[in-house]
């Protein structure tokens, strides 16, 4: 085992950790990423780069009440506002990293998507490429931030309410890690895999969110996933977004297996032109219909779209044309993918969540998207509350000690672990993890009903119970594989608590829709579910949203 000191922990390294990491810097602290994957890791290498920025007054009211809006008021409208407050600092500093976005005439090209009342979004001039993060790899680098890199997170540690750092496992070589640390920031971004299909990267297995629930903090919001449009063919596609959500707002429109254009049924005004909360419903009532296609979606037509919009676009046509299609006349195939999660760890203004020394940023929080994200504000969240946690902090490890190691906490992780790698018989997890995603794309899915939750939750609960007796069944028997196995039982810890929220939440609001109550019921739920971990127990709480700005 090794043990290593740093003044600030950082774990992830996509969009939300590379940005607290950098801030750190300003207070000449140690700062030291640790990451699953490569370096840089997550979501944000493979986004499209879309940001939205309020350059002027009529943009800052208009971004925050779309947002809430969009959100169904379940959003934290303190946080929105601070991240629309601080949109043109973070896409100014962004740029001064490295980052470049498309512009004319030395002015930024302004974009709207779904669910804008004005076009206000930038976007990476290398959408789809890496191009959005490039200037954050860059100022890392130029900082000399150590980054140890294929280390998974499984445990927090902690003495009393206060979080004093992680016990990781090396997915190389096996090693465990423990690193010591006066504060961590949790970036480890959402939880796509917990469905068979996901826009997500693989690896996006709601680790932060798991780590953070077993040591107590709380969790909101997890009932709200957003599903967005993904593709299911041609097959070497599958899991990429069409860009701009189907470019929607440039010509794109949505055929079923009949060739009707069926938002026209559902939105006769907008059609395709609504959020992706309403644009997935939607699509998979026409799937579950029987008016998909063989491959299970629907068709997206780009052959309305100027030439060169498309062309914008490299790397995805340079996948289409790879594919054999082409898409300026040929339709591609999607269905409703998971995406992003509005939900996760509770943060206030200073990205401090309910545990001492324990700070979060990016898709593992929650209160800022509410019940839907609008396209181009993750980002922007991102980027902002980035560098919100990385200066608390920094701040707080100036003026604190080492804290001691729970070597206990750490004997007692590097037993599980280990028990798991040696078990030679038992449950395969690779089957338990495709069981999981069924489960819960079957029954915790785009739509949802309370019958099928209920039925969720028992399976999930008889699962719970024998993730001891999970193992690895092949005979090479990785590293890899070991992480993989932990990554499943951090899904089922996720799954029951999304499917316990969608349970308790009796109305439809945003990306949340349920048959048997198919309406919004803002007299009894204009409120978070908060969920917290305590003597092996779930607990629920209620809690009024802050509505300090906009009212319904």
């Amino acid at each position: 085992m090794e043990i290593i000191d740093t003044d600030v922990l950082i774990v992830g390294s996509g969009g939300a950790g590379l940005r607290a990491a950098i801030e750190t810097q300003r207070y000449n602290v140690k700062a030291v990423i640790v990451c699953k994957g490569g370096f840089p890791s997550g979501c944000s290498s493979y986004a499209m780069g879309a940001m939205q920025v309020a350059f002027d007054l009529q943009s800052f009211e208009s971004q925050l009440r779309d947002t809430v809006v969009g959100g169904r008021f379940i959003n934290n409208q303190v946080l929105v506002k601070i991240m629309i407050e601080k949109s043109v600092e973070a896409a100014k500093e962004l740029e001064e990293f490295g980052t470049c976005f498309e512009k004319e005439d030395g002015k930024y090209r302004l974009f709207a998507f779904g669910g804008y009342s004005q076009p206000r979004a930038i976007v990476s001039s290398k959408p789809y490429a890496g191009g959005w993060i490039e200037g954050l790899v860059k100022r890392v680098r130029e900082l000399d931030i150590e980054v140890i890199d294929h280390v998974m997170a499984t445990r927090l540690l902690t003495i009393g309410r206060e979080v004093v750092g992680v016990v990781g496992l090396n997915l190389k070589t096996g090693n465990i890690l423990t690193v010591r640390a006066k504060s961590t920031i949790l970036a480890t971004g959402g939880a796509g895999w917990l469905y068979p299909i996901t826009t997500n990267p693989p690896g996006i297995t709601g680790d932060g969110y798991a780590i953070a629930y077993q040591a107590g903090a709380e969790l909101t919001d997890m009932e709200f996933i957003q599903f967005r449009a993904c593709i299911v063919y041609p097959s070497i596609l599958r899991g990429q977004p069409p860009p701009a959500d189907g470019m929607v707002s440039s010509g794109g429109r949505f055929y079923n297996v009949l060739c009707e254009r069926y938002m026209k049924k559902y939105d006769p005004v907008r059609c395709e032109n609504v959020t992706r909360d309403l644009i997935a419903i939607y699509t998979y009532k026409e799937i579950k219909e029987g008016r998909g296609t063989s491959h299970g979606g629907v068709y997206n037509d780009l052959s309305g779209v100027p030439e060169k919009e498309l062309e914008r676009f490299e790397s995805f046509m340079q996948a289409c044309r790879a594919a054999g299609i082409d898409p300026k006349w040929q339709p591609i195939e999607w269905a409703p993918g998971a995406h992003h999660f509005m939900g996760g760890i509770r943060i206030d203004e200073y990205a401090k969540t309910s545990l001492n020394g324990l700070f979060a940023c990016g898709e593992v929080t929650a209160g800022i998207h509410g019940a839907n994200r609008l396209a181009g504000n993750a980002l922007t969240d991102t980027l902002v509350f980035g560098k919100i946690a990385g200066t608390s902090a920094a701040k707080r490890a100036i003026s604190r000690a080492p804290p001691e190691i729970p070597m206990e906490q750490v004997e007692s992780e590097i037993s599980r672990i280990s028990s798991f790698y040696k078990r030679e018989e038992g449950m395969d997890y690779r089957l338990i993890r495709i069981e999981v995603q069924n489960i819960m794309n079957n029954y915790v899915g785009v739509t949802r009903k309370g019958s099928e939750l209920i039925k969720a939750l028992n399976e999930l609960d008889r699962i719970s119970k024998q993730i001891q007796n999970l193992y690895i069944a092949s005979e090479e028997k990785t590293y890899r594989e070991l992480g993989e196995l932990l990554e499943t039982i951090n899904l089922i810890t996720v799954g029951r608590i999304v499917a316990k929220a969608a349970l308790i939440r009796t109305e439809s609001r945003g990306a949340h829709y349920r048959e048997d109550y198919p309406r919004e019921n803002s007299k009894k739920w204009l409120n978070n579910i908060v969920f917290f971990h305590h003597n092996g127990e779930m607990l629920v709480e209620i809690k009024p949203v802050n509505l300090a700005y906009i009212k319904q």
